[in-house]
């Protein structure tokens, strides 16, 4: 069964155009990965909102909850995809259809943690895609009463509107990589203070330092079992729970390596000081941005920062090979804070619809926070 309604909206070059959004049942995966693979050729959206991350995750999902396709048409032509996933829940004594946005909506799925989502696109700009959707979700002619969008980019929440909420904001960092050259280039780019850091922690190493990119896949599987190792023990010894903890997050992205290490599209670095490794860094790269996502450092010895030196020699080789971006992602720490020259917003939103079950169990959340009170 689909759900339709046209809203008013324009088309990259302002001529006013209609956009028609329907939740559909998903199709084989076969076929909605010919469909999504063109939105990835032609748009510019983020490497979270690609096939590999989605089909990856459909694929990964060892019992699909309620996931539907979530596809925005301009005449016939598909120009957005997302997928929905819709679940029933109580809050305050009423029932409420919620939906999530590229994710589930259960914390074992969603460990993976997407970033920058949204809507895979193309041929739309995504302002006006965004501010349709809104509006026709606000008519409640989906099942879903509210829709939850994780880390999604400022110019896409449109936070200025009626129909989103902001849940949550967290600040992301990145560093530019365009005319920085190599490793005395990226020094440059720093304050005083960090450069001088960076220069002796490298010193502290004694010995040469390089970079290994798994150029296929089982090397590629190896450096990610090597890096698990790594991160474990870092964060185990800290006392602070690690990424891995789920065995979801490890599936995954053991899957997402077979799909993304050919194409281009991951890489997992290991760099070394001479013969010994002091790291792993597991990134994404699409249309010139690298996005830093997770790392394992050989950090026992408590006077070396391989941390540092790691993304250091990694942004160095992402630049000379030609890279716009070095993207930490959200969150922060003080290597973010000394290496990120940029920071920008993401935003955790909720989209909601006009529907009497919403306001009820808004004044129904009310009293019974007034009650416990």
């Amino acid at each position: 069964m689909m759900a339709h309604l046209t809203a008013p909206a324009y088309d990259t070059v302002g001529t006013a155009a209609a956009i028609t959004f329907a939740v559909e049942t998903l199709p084989p995966l076969d076929e909605l990965e010919a469909i999504w693979s063109r939105l990835d050729i032609a748009g510019t959206h983020s490497f979270f909102l690609t096939w590999a991350w989605i089909g990856t995750l459909l694929r990964c999902l060892p019992s699909p909850p309620q996931v539907r396709l979530l596809r925005a048409k301009r005449g016939s032509e598909t120009v957005a995809l997302a997928v929905l996933t819709l679940k029933r829940t109580v809050r305050a004594g009423v029932p409420v259809m919620h939906g999530w946005l590229n994710a589930t909506g259960d914390p074992a799925y969603d460990c993976i943690t997407i970033e920058h989502n949204g809507f895979a696109s193309a041929g739309v700009r995504v302002a006006d895609l965004w501010s349709a959707f809104g509006e026709w979700f606000a008519t409640g002619i989906t099942a879903a009463n509210e829709i939850l969008v994780i880390a999604t980019d400022p110019e896409t929440a449109l936070l200025s509107r009626s129909h989103f909420d902001l849940e949550h904001r967290d600040t992301g960092f990145r560093t530019p990589l365009q005319n920085l050259g190599d490793l005395e280039g990226f020094m440059g780019s720093l304050s005083r203070n960090s450069r001088q850091k960076l220069r002796r922690s490298m010193r502290d190493y004694e010995a040469p330092l390089s970079v290994q990119v798994a150029r296929d896949t089982e090397t590629a599987l190896a450096f990610l079992s090597e890096m698990r190792a790594l991160h474990v023990r870092s964060w185990t010894r800290r006392g602070r729970r690690h990424a891995f903890t789920n065995p979801f997050f490890e599936t995954f992205h053991r899957s997402l390596i077979r799909v993304g290490v050919d194409s281009g599209a991951v890489d997992l670095l290991r760099v070394s000081a001479g013969e010994k490794p002091i790291g792993y860094l597991y990134n994404f790269v699409r249309n010139g941005t690298v996005s830093s996502y997770q790392s394992g450092f050989d950090d026992i010895d408590t006077r070396l920062r391989p941390g540092y030196v790691c993304h250091a020699v990694a942004i160095a080789h992402y630049a000379a090979a030609g890279m716009a971006e070095y993207d930490f992602l959200a969150g922060g720490n003080a290597l973010k804070h000394s290496y990120g020259s940029q920071t920008y917003d993401l935003y955790w939103t909720r989209v909601r619809g006009n529907k009497i079950v919403v306001q009820v169990e808004g004044m129904m959340r009310k009293i019974w926070t007034t009650v416990r009170k």
